[in-house]
Parts: structure tokens; C-alpha cells; sequence
């Protein structure tokens, strides 16, 4: 199951970094996950790794030029029938399997999620609460966490709005990773030492195609665990 999360994306705002897509991963501490990378198993995909479901929460097709990120959303129980959210990332980012390209009837298929879908044909979102629903998304800042889209979520535009400021004061993207360790209220960072914070991640693509992940993991408490970074061209 992908973890509960908070991400913002920025299409097309900064003329520097037309795409900027920043985000926290809060899963419990106990689910196994491989630190981000580029896969072994010839689909292309770089991300971290959900050693449970085998899927991701967030990953990367450079020679496609696909990003796919998803959240959990709050409600009922996970049906364990339903087909895996993290797959559905897989299929998208490789853009080959049964939900490679998925219809909005598709989405009912899988527990309750959100997601955003970036690729060559622009940037969408699909979600299956509170209706099964994918929409094109204009070029802005956009943000998505753990509920509904038709309810608000404090957290999710906190940091949209955090997004938009760095962007519009000329930071360096890098920078935007520090934006996620805030803890006051709404918390963008979660401690705990059963559940928490496991991963806040960036991704920056300049102007010229360059993309770069970096990913700063957590353990229990919110102690650091380890970063990587990886360059690559998207696209």
C-alpha cells in the first residue's frame, strides 16, 4: 500500500524550472522500502521502492519523460481484494500493463488514492474520492495530501503556498527541500516512532530537459537515514 503523503507540483510556473515536483512520504516505519534509484529490472523507472507490494510512491521515466507521484486518502479500511496502488504508478510511469493509460472507469479498481500524472501531453490529476475523476491540470501550483479533493486540506495547501513563495523569491530548488522539515501546525514533517515521515523527495527539471532527485530518507523519530541524489534527462 503507498503511504500517506503531502506533494505540490509547479507546471510551468518558473521559466527556469518549468517543473518542480516536492513532497513528504509518512508510512510506518515498520513497512520495508529500498532508497531511490534506478531500477534493475529493465522498466526504465527511478524511484524509491516499496519492498512489501514491490511497487512506488513516487518515481520517474526519464527516457519517457513520465513523472507519478500518488497519495492514500483517509476513509474506509483498504479492501486487500482491490488491485495495488503502487503498481498503478509502475504502469504509468512505464507506460505499458493493464493501467498504463488508465479510464476514469479504472479507478474504482484501486483503494481510495490521489494522484498526479506528468508527462508529454501535459500534467493531470486522477483520484477516486470523491467520484472517480481525472482532469487536466492548467499550468500553476498544484497540491495534493491524504483527503478528498473536494474537501480541504490544510496541510496539502500549506505547502502548495510554500511552493509558490520559493518559486516567486528565485530560490534554489534545492533549498525547497528544507520547506518540508516544518513541524508546527499543519505539520508538513511527521515524528513518531511507529509512523512517520519516511522520505521527502524533489524533483527539479530545468529548462533544458536536466532533472534532478534527491531524496532525503528518515527513521524512526525523524532521525536521517541518508540522502541520494541522481541526474538525468526527462524526456
Amino acid at each position: 500500500m503507498p503511504s500517506m503523503c503531502v506533494v505540490a507540483l509547479a507546471h510551468h510556473v518558473h521559466s527556469d524550472w518549468p517543473l518542480v515536483l516536492i513532497g513528504n512520504r509518512d508510512e510506518f516505519h515498520a513497512r520495508p522500502s529500498a532508497p531511490l534509484a534506478a531500477w534493475d529490472d529493465g522498466s526504465g523507472i527511478v524511484a524509491g521502492r516499496d519492498c512489501q507490494a514491490g511497487g512506488t510512491w513516487l518515481g520517474a521515466h526519464p527516457a519517457s519523460g513520465r513523472l507519478v507521484v500518488i497519495t492514500n486518502v483517509r476513509g474506509a479500511a483498504p479492501d486487500p481484494a482491490k488491485e495495488s496502488r503502487g503498481a498503478l504508478v509502475v504502469d504509468m510511469l512505464r507506460g505499458e500493463g493493464r493501467f498504463a493509460d488508465p479510464a476514469a472507469a479504472d479507478l474504482d479498481r484501486f483503494n481510495a488514492f490521489n494522484l498526479f500524472a506528468v508527462g508529454g501531453d501535459g500534467a493531470r490529476r486522477l483520484t477516486n474520492r470523491p467520484v472517480p475523476a481525472i482532469a487536466a491540470l492548467a499550468p500553476g501550483i498544484h497540491a495534493l495530501a491524504n483527503e478528498p479533493v473536494d474537501q480541504p486540506c490544510p496541510r496539502a495547501e500549506r505547502l502548495g503556498r510554500a511552493l509558490e513563495q520559493a518559486l516567486g523569491s528565485g530560490a534554489a530548488p534545492e533549498t525547497l527541500l528544507d520547506m518540508l522539515m516544518a513541524q508546527d501546525a499543519p505539520a508538513l514533517f511527521l515524528h513518531g516512532d511507529i509512523y512517520g515521515t519516511r522520505a521527502s523527495t524533489l524533483i527539479a527539471v530545468a529548462a533544458n530537459g536536466t532533472a534532478r532527485m534527491t531524496e532525503r530518507r528518515y527513521e524512526k523519530g525523524g532521525r536521517p537515514a541518508g540522502t541520494t541524489t541522481l541526474e538525468f534527462r526527462l524526456g
